[in-house]
């Protein structure tokens, strides 16, 4: 496996995209917590893409930012932080459903400002990952062309 170039700016692209995919899963582990303590369940095939998209695809595309796979870390890193907004924004704060954010289960008012505050906490990182990516996406597509 050969690592990517030395350059600067590709040392910053790896340091970015590694410390937020580090922080959106710690926020979404304590989001998941906030879930469990409420018992708030989704069904299989939404738990499938939590698993895959908001999970497994931003820690695989932190790994391939560190080797010669660059281009593809960056593309599999927008395209998760985008689906995991899209996906989360529409859960936690449009669909009516426990899984929203005004329309949670009974429970500790602590439980609550947890789910809330989690929420909204991986709502901002997945805008600031979807904006990142894309922002490097474009600098790498530039520095290829040259």
């Amino acid at each position: 496996m050969r690592l990517s170039s030395g350059r600067p700016e590709a040392c910053s692209t790896k340091a970015a995209v590694t410390i937020l995919v580090l922080v959106h899963l710690v926020a979404t582990l304590w989001h998941g917590d906030a879930h469990q303590a409420l018992a708030i369940d989704l069904p299989p095939l939404k738990d499938v893409f939590v698993y895959l998209v908001i999970l497994v695809a931003p820690v695989v595309a932190a790994i391939l930012v560190w080797t010669r796979r660059l281009g593809a870390g960056l593309w599999i890193f927008t395209l998760s932080m985008l689906g995991a907004l899209l996906f989360g924004a529409y859960h936690h704060y449009v669909l009516v459903s426990p899984d929203n954010i005004a329309h949670l289960p009974d429970g500790a008012p602590h439980l609550h400002v947890q789910f809330a505050s989690s929420a909204a906490a991986i709502a901002l990182l997945e805008v600031a990952g979807t904006l990142v990516g894309s922002f490097c996406l474009g600098a790498h597509s530039a520095r290829s062309r040259h």
